[in-house]
């Protein structure tokens, strides 16, 4: 009896401890977007800090505050970016919410995924996570807005028409440096403070 009660505490407790992180990751992630303002999806912004913010919640929750993220990335497209609300849109979330995860994930194969010592950051392995999140960012929303939304969303319209060379250019160097600026910014400023009010629901990557 007294070792089930024990497992009913210890599962009330992660049960919290999930929705806590998952809570603090749409902050997160919504915070972000507020400071970046609106923007054109396809045209990537200079500085997008929303990939750092989301990078960072996986890095410091890991993937059980997935939702959360996505979540995040939805609210930010409809009270800020003034989304429709098309399938593009929810797409063009699922991306964002996946791709510093795929790159956390590729990074395990190099054995590079020891992102903190102890309380501190690791420099060089987040600063290539930041440049593998950048990337597999780009490639996706690169295929959902041309591939997907020409050929499967909206083959009835005429082809929306980029110019792949810039737009790779523009949303990788946006995601790269917005990536790795809200990622310090976080280690230096945020995570302590997390660390010493909630230590619990910490699941660092």
């Amino acid at each position: 009896m007294l070792s089930k009660t024990n497992k009913l505490f210890y599962d009330s407790d992660k049960m919290v401890g999930v929705i806590s992180a998952n809570i603090l990751a749409i902050v997160m992630v919504y915070i972000s977007a507020l400071i970046t303002g609106d923007v054109n999806d396809l045209v990537g912004h200079p500085i997008w800090l929303q990939i750092g913010a989301i990078t960072m919640s996986y890095l410091l929750f890991g993937s059980r505050v997935f939702l959360g993220v996505f979540v995040g990335i939805i609210l930010s497209g409809y009270f800020i970016w003034h989304w429709s609300g098309s399938y593009l849109n929810y797409l063009q979330a699922l991306a964002g919410s996946l791709s510093p995860l795929i790159a956390i994930q590729s990074m395990r194969l190099f054995k590079l995924s020891r992102f903190f010592e102890g309380e501190k950051l690791i420099f060089e392995h987040v600063i290539f996570l930041a440049i593998m999140s950048g990337v597999v960012n780009t490639l996706l929303k690169l295929f959902i807005n041309t591939t997907v939304r020409n050929k499967v969303l909206y083959p009835d319209l005429p082809p929306k028409q980029i110019d792949v060379l810039e737009f790779i250019q523009s949303y990788m160097y946006g995601d790269i440096v917005g990536g790795i600026s809200f990622i310090f910014i976080m280690a230096l400023f945020v995570t302590p403070i997390i660390s010493f009010i909630t230590p619990k629901i910490l699941k660092r990557g």
